[in-house]
């Protein structure tokens, strides 16, 4: 399902001028009343739950030629996430993030032909399926907790830091390894995940988030395959079996934010991402043209180790605050952001996401995520 930088550019600039020009651009504008874009260190209010649905796109291209073929693919890849936060107490959140992913790579490959013909194949590969379900703890364990600390007007210089502990639960669709073209909906692997997020508040209207993350994937056995060099693309190939060990990723992210009034807040990213090799161990015995053949899945470790830097901005609309204040119905935050690969390691094709995500606060207990009254209706005009 592509998006197209025209409709970015067609939603992302009347947006623009409406925060510009909009006349809730009230004066007092506190740092932490808008969230939504990018991760931060705040909790959940105790006794309420987070509800967050959310859309992303990513496409991107590669290009290849070996053999006497080449190739050209558009990678598109959508994934809508349900997530959920409760608030278990001021300090504490637990949640959950459960991602339905819809992938499609569209191929076109040309093939000289031994007479000199060129040969034109389109190959179209598409999975549907759940993505990496994850799993997490979150303990605000510095600076003032709760949904009253985080609305209250407060000058000067402020922090809050959080850490986050979870898993990735193995799930996931894995592409059929003979398709050398095909985006699965997970890697389907098992982690061990830890993040860390600290706050900085700046008087009413600027706040920014350092998060970093780490995920330890766990060793699994999953089926690969093994092609020629001189043929990366062929499905003339034998899977088998192979102990796979996913290398181990970190991330560094930062992201300022400058509060325009209660309800709008914009926001800029940068973020840092690697990964260690991965490593692949087995091997298996076939038979080739020149006699037998022993595949080894540890030539698959070549190539593995990346390194990212992505760049991007977000724009948000909350209702939280104003329904706190009982001038909304419903407490909700719509956010929209963007994120471009500017730098990658080996080549790789350079991606592009754009998100769009609703999160929805609903009460179960306690006081402090209190409901608002309904609000007055108007007065019908003097006859």
């Amino acid at each position: 399902m592509p998006f197209r930088s025209s409709r970015l550019r067609a939603c992302a600039i009347p947006l623009a001028l409406a925060l510009l020009l909009c006349p809730a651009l009230a004066p007092l504008a506190l740092a932490q009343s808008v969230l939504g874009y990018g991760e931060d260190a705040t909790a959940a209010p105790a006794g309420a739950l987070r509800i967050r649905l959310s859309n992303d796109w990513h496409r991107s291209r590669a290009f290849g030629s070996a053999n006497d073929s080449s190739y050209d693919t558009d990678r598109q890849f959508r994934a809508t996430t349900f997530g959920l936060e409760l608030g278990v107490l001021s300090r504490v959140t637990l949640g959950v993030e459960v991602p339905w992913v819809t992938t499609k790579a569209l191929t076109f490959v040309s093939s000289t032909h031994a007479q000199g013909q060129v040969l034109d194949t389109l190959l179209d590969s598409s999975h549907n399926g759940w993505g990496n379900i994850e799993a997490f703890a979150k303990i605000v364990w510095a600076g003032e907790p709760g949904q009253s600390a985080r609305l209250a007007p407060r000058e000067g210089v402020h922090v809050r830091s959080a850490i986050v502990g979870g898993a990735l639960l193995g799930t996931g669709i894995v592409i059929d390894p003979a398709d050398p073209f095909a985006i699965g909906t997970g890697t389907r692997e098992r982690a061990v995940i830890f993040r860390s997020a600290t706050d900085v508040t700046v008087g009413n209207h600027f706040f920014a988030s350092l998060v970093g993350r780490y995920e330890k994937p766990m060793s699994d056995n999953v089926l690969v395959v093994v092609r020629p060099a001189d043929d990366p693309f062929t499905r003339d190939v034998v899977p088998f079996l192979a102990q796979r060990k996913l290398g181990t990723r970190y991330e560094i992210e930062v992201t300022p934010r400058y509060q325009l009034g209660r309800y709008f807040a914009i926001g800029a990213q940068y973020r840092y991402h690697h990964s260690a090799q991965d490593s692949y161990t087995g091997t298996f015995d076939t038979s080739g043209g020149d006699g037998p053949v022993t595949l080894d899945a540890s030539t698959l470790d070549a190539g593995t180790e990346l390194t990212e830097h992505r760049a991007g901005f977000g724009i948000v609309y909350s209702a939280v605050d104003a329904y706190a204040r009982h001038h909304s119905r419903f407490p909700f935050e719509v956010t929209l952001e963007h994120t471009k690969v500017v730098s990658i390691s080996g080549g790789r094709p350079k991606d592009s996401e754009t998100m769009i995500s609703i999160r929805y606060f609903h009460r179960f207990w306690g006081g402090e995520f209190t409901s608002a009254p309904n609000l007055p209706a108007a007065a019908a005009p003097a006859p």
